[in-house]
């Protein structure tokens, strides 16, 4: 049966919950270790089958993070399920992996995703497109409704 993990933080209407699919364990610790505290919640599954079952759900999210090197090209597969659902289609999805192509960026933006951002020792790419997209995305939030929660992002 597909499992999930979580930060241990319990669930809040005003925290940022990222949903990572994929099985990098230093990736996960990452971003649980960069996205900590209250304002975030991590929550990370390891397959399709799983993932395309949080991203169906009501479950809030304000940004998904594709691995690459799932397996059957899933992460574009997960990219075009986002933006085909109706709650989900404005919320960013980025797609990371350990290619250096640069037809992966065009490919990723054809799957709906909004950027291919490419794994390093620090993840510090991944760190800087996910907190410019959460900005963006919170910016965009703003401008549709007028209000929105808007957290310290920090650095």
């Amino acid at each position: 049966m597909p499992h999930h993990h979580t930060n241990g933080h319990s669930d809040s209407a005003s925290q940022i919950r990222l949903l990572y699919v994929g099985e990098d364990l230093a990736l996960i610790r990452f971003l649980r270790t960069a996205f900590h505290g209250p304002d975030y919640h991590v929550v990370s599954c390891p397959d399709r089958d799983s993932a395309q079952r949080f991203i169906k759900s009501d479950i809030r999210y304000h940004l998904f993070i594709f691995d690459h090197e799932m397996r059957h090209r899933a992460a574009f597969d997960l990219a075009r399920l986002v933006r085909s659902l109706k709650h989900r289609e404005g919320l960013p999805a980025i797609i990371v992996g350990t290619e250096v192509e640069s037809s992966l960026n065009e490919f990723t933006r054809a799957s709906g995703g909004n950027e291919y951002v490419q794994k390093a020792e620090s993840f510090s790419e991944i760190h800087s497109a996910i907190k410019r997209l959460l900005l963006t995305s919170t910016e965009s939030a703003i401008n549709v409704s007028g209000t929105a929660f808007c957290p310290d992002l920090g650095s």
